[in-house]
């Protein structure tokens, strides 16, 4: 079986995380946007006119790490994610 291209070690670090989906928000002051951290796939305020999403599902415990809804559906049952409320 191939592997799916995305999977690239995420399982260290999110396995089992509560995730929640919130409108982006900055990490930092200087932060203008993230990334899906499976596909890449750019998620900003849309200021920049080029995010793919705006909304997303971010680790819950420390608002770092994002997952777009695709990946999330994706990789969900696989690492064992929590939604969290809001």
């Amino acid at each position: 079986m191939v592997e799916d291209w995305r999977l690239m070690g995420q399982e260290s670090y999110l396995a089992g995380r509560s995730l929640r989906f919130a409108r982006w928000t900055p990490y930092r002051l200087d932060w203008d946007h993230d990334h899906c951290d499976f596909c890449s796939a750019e998620i900003s305020d849309d200021q920049t006119g080029h995010a793919d999403f705006n909304e997303a599902w971010v680790t819950a415990d420390d608002d770092y790490t994002w997952v777009c809804p695709k990946c999330f559906n994706d990789f969900r049952e696989r690492f064992g994610w929590i939604a969290a409320e809001r």
